[in-house]
């Protein structure tokens, strides 16, 4: 059995900063919707512990906020071997900069998931507090609903896969 991880990160005081730890912690409370076996993480700010972590890992979903030059609140996911090809939007987060470089020391080592994607959601104000704008807070429901289904449809790839 392939071995899947949805890990949040940021810092839940830098407000929008905090949006993957946020939406952790409602893909916790809604579980039931994702196919079995998915271990749920607090990745915090990132940093070396990611790499101890993925390396576990076949399948990795990190959500994240990421400055794309996007609106406000607006989604997209990230396949990371496409990562180069936007890798200077990318690096304007506060914890993806850090986490390319993790996942580029995984493949130096051997030891990096099949696949990982980036859930990143544009932020608005990373100032010091502990709300999410607006912006981000109506969209909630939206972000759920394209995670489960990107986490649903990678994970039956997987299993068509591993019967295949």
């Amino acid at each position: 059995m392939k071995r899947v991880a949805v890990i949040g990160l940021g810092n839940p005081f830098r407000k929008d900063d905090g949006i993957g730890i946020k939406i952790l912690d409602y893909i916790k409370l809604k579980k039931n919707i994702l196919s079995g076996g998915i271990e749920i993480i607090d990745g915090g700010t990132g940093g070396m512990n990611l790499l101890h972590l993925i390396t576990k890992f076949d399948l990795v979903f990190i959500i994240d906020a990421v400055n794309f030059n996007k609106k406000i609140g607006e989604i997209e996911i990230f396949d990371a071997k496409n990562l180069k090809s936007v890798k200077p939007f990318i690096t304007q987060s506060t914890h993806c900069a850090d986490f390319l470089n993790i996942i580029e020391l995984s493949k130096k080592l051997g030891q990096v998931p099949d696949k990982i994607f980036i859930i990143g959601i544009h932020p608005g104000d990373t100032s010091f507090g502990n709300t999410i704008s607006s912006e981000l807070e109506k969209n909630i429901p939206v972000y759920l609903e394209k995670i489960f289904k990107k986490i649903n449809k990678e994970i039956s790839n997987l299993t068509d896969e591993l019967s295949g």
